[in-house]
């Protein structure tokens, strides 16, 4: 009987003890989802949007010969000229007897392209009519700036290109009396203009490549742009073909500038400036607008995001995933996305800082694309912002900063790929809206 009772007793203790243990949690390396501890899930927290204006950017030495122009009912129409200079060949005395053949500017595509390549593309070439020279205290120039040209382009054409393709040069015929003067100069001994590059630049002082108003898409060429004067020479039994090249001079002089015209447009974007430089999404229709070549950038923050710790229990962010989604309708075959999206760091004047480096450290994200061709439903950028959400949390003053959201460099200024995404509240596209996904631990009390 003793025995029984004392068995007994025994077992009220161990059950007694058993309910007053806590459960032990190993934070960081798992969480248990029982009783007291809850894994949350919220992805209702609201995305302040926003587009920033890009005042100017540097585009010497970029690698890049813009080409052409193209209208975007969303963006505006953009045109883009290239200004470079001209380094002459190595001065010989070996042009005696020679005739002229033919003088042409010859650049080379690199693949890539905005638009719409159906249609012709025409292109003109005009020399310049000032020296291309760094304005004071500047050491590159940018998409803004512009030399003086002589009127009457010594140069044009059409060409249907197929870049991606066919394409791999574009042969430009130039004035045939500038060719004759230039090889003139070549056979005189007396005449110095070409015997020396500062006399060269003095008399020809460069060239700018341009598009006219109904172009339709912009291609990318490499910076190894010639001018190939081609001359004959009697041989001992014909004439034997010969060409000199004039080649890219100074890369710090090779430029583009590009061009925006918003005026068209029949939204708040028409109106963004210097002096009007953010326009909300609210004021632009739930949209924000992002191509850092025509000079804008969109801006994302989480003003909601510190009511995550009025919710109850709360304990910490486990993981927190954003994911950007363009809107329906504003890409296509001609206006696509860009292939890289970075987000960067931010502040108060909108100043692009560090990029958002993925979870293990190994680089900037870049989004991960996918595109739904479909049903164009899961088409987006996914990015790890655990680590940026964790630092909004812990200090609220750079919750106003935001991320900028733009294509890596060089990508950003020598591409025009675009994107419009946009908030929760846009219709009737609501399902594709950029939204922030967020995992959190909670504790419940014992």
């Amino acid at each position: 009987m003793r025995s029984r009772q004392f068995l007994l007793f025994f077992l009220l203790i161990s059950i007694y003890i058993t309910s007053c243990e806590k459960v032990d949690i190993q934070y960081g390396t798992q969480y248990l989802d029982n009783q007291y501890t809850q894994i949350v899930k919220v992805d209702t927290f609201s995305t302040d949007i926003s587009t920033v204006f890009v005042d100017s950017f540097s585009t010497s030495a970029s690698g890049v010969t813009l080409l052409g122009g193209y209208t975007d009912s969303s963006f505006g129409r953009i045109d883009t000229k290239c200004y470079f200079e001209l380094t002459p060949p190595s001065y010989s005395k070996s042009y005696d007897s020679t005739r002229y053949d033919s003088l042409r500017l010859i650049l080379r595509l690199n693949k890539s392209y905005y638009g719409d390549t159906t249609k012709y593309l025409q292109l003109n070439v005009n020399r310049l009519s000032q020296p291309i020279n760094f304005p004071e205290n500047q050491s590159s120039f940018f998409n803004t700036q512009e030399f003086a040209v002589f009127p009457t382009a010594i140069g044009s054409g059409d060409y249907l290109l197929k870049p991606t393709f066919y394409s791999d040069s574009i042969s430009i015929k130039l004035d045939d009396n500038i060719g004759k003067q230039l090889l003139a100069k070549l056979k005189d001994a007396s005449d110095l203009d070409l015997q020396n590059e500062t006399n060269f630049l003095y008399y020809f002082k460069g060239l700018c490549i341009s598009s006219n108003s109904s172009a339709s898409m912009i291609l990318n060429c490499a910076d190894n742009v010639v001018m190939r004067l081609s001359y004959s020479k009697p041989g001992s039994d014909t004439l034997e073909k010969h060409s000199i090249d004039f080649s890219l001079n100074n890369k710090q002089h090779h430029f583009n500038n590009i061009k925006v015209d918003r005026s068209n447009l029949n939204t708040t974007l028409k109106n963004i400036n210097h002096y009007n430089n953010i326009i909300s999404g609210a004021s632009a229709g739930n949209r924000a607008f992002s191509q850092y070549t025509s000079g804008v950038m969109a801006k994302i923050k989480f003003p909601s995001l510190r009511n995550l710790l009025k919710q109850p229990n709360y304990v910490k962010i486990l993981t927190a995933t954003l994911r950007i989604v363009p809107v329906r309708g504003t890409y296509d075959t001609h206006f696509f996305l860009p292939p890289a999206l970075t987000l960067y760091n931010s502040d108060l004047t909108n100043t692009i800082g560090s990029p958002l480096s993925s979870p293990n450290g190994s680089g900037a994200q870049t989004g991960n694309l996918y595109v739904d061709y479909l049903y164009n439903d899961n088409t987006g950028y996914t990015y790890d912002v655990s680590n940026y959400i964790k630092q909004l949390i812990e200090n609220p003053i750079s919750n106003n900063y935001g991320l900028l959201a733009l294509p890596p460099s060089p990508a950003s200024t020598t591409e025009f790929s675009r994107i419009v995404i946009g908030n929760k509240n846009l219709q009737p596209e609501n399902k594709n809206t950029t939204k922030l996904e967020i995992y959190y631990l909670t504790i419940q009390p014992q």
